[in-house]
């Protein structure tokens, strides 16, 4: 059942894209530009690799980063930014938007919010919930800080237990499309399968003519 994980975050939500037009799933583009995304850092353990890998290609990316991680990897924060890539909004402590009180997902969103621009010296421009959880109230939020949502066009499942370098690669290289928003993971827990699919992700799409932006 796991091996269909990818596939039904993949396709299965996207005839559902045009019924939350607020949420950003996908960037429209005519030209094979794909938006990576990272879920979960800065980590010591993997951050300054996938940045080392990222500027090998010379792709930017967006970092949706945890305010507990970046208050304890200021320097890592920093130098995602310096490095040409954005950071988003991913909560303090990584809670479930569908499990804790509104008071407590916004007071989250407020602190990481402040961390992040005294950090990057940046506006914060982007969210991901994490899980992929939305709300109505957390939407409506989003509205009111100028902060866009964003989803994605694209999850190869690198978080899963059963995940697999190969596979994680082929199903990007797969199911992208121009304008695809993909989900990776800067999370120790996905550093073996990760990094290396990112490496093939990279050096297959780009001599395929594809370019990597940030959000």
């Amino acid at each position: 059942m796991r091996a269909l994980v990818p596939y039904l975050a993949t396709h299965g939500l996207r005839p559902f894209h045009r019924f939350f037009p607020d949420l950003l799933w996908r960037v429209g583009a005519e030209a094979n530009t794909a938006y990576l995304t990272f879920d979960d850092g800065p980590t010591e353990e993997l951050t300054d690799d996938l940045l080392d890998l990222l500027a090998q290609y010379n792709a930017q990316a967006t970092h949706f980063l945890v305010g507990q991680h970046a208050d304890d990897h200021p320097d890592r924060t920093q130098e995602i930014v310096r490095a040409g890539h954005r950071v988003g909004n991913h909560t303090y402590t990584h809670v479930d938007p569908w499990s804790v009180p509104h008071e407590r997902l916004q007071n989250e969103l407020v602190r990481t919010t402040r961390r992040l621009r005294a950090l990057t010296k940046s506006r914060v421009r982007a969210l991901r919930p994490p899980y992929g959880h939305p709300t109505q109230a957390l939407r409506q939020w989003c509205a009111a800080q100028n902060q866009r949502m964003v989803m994605w066009d694209v999850m190869p499942g690198d978080y899963l237990k059963t995940a697999q370098t190969r596979r994680v690669a082929n199903f990007v290289a797969r199911h992208v499309r121009p304008g695809s928003v993909i989900v990776l993971h800067d999370n120790p827990i996905c550093e073996d399968v990760t990094l290396p699919a990112l490496d093939t992700i990279l050096r297959t799409l780009s001599a395929e003519g594809w370019a990597f932006d940030a959000l």
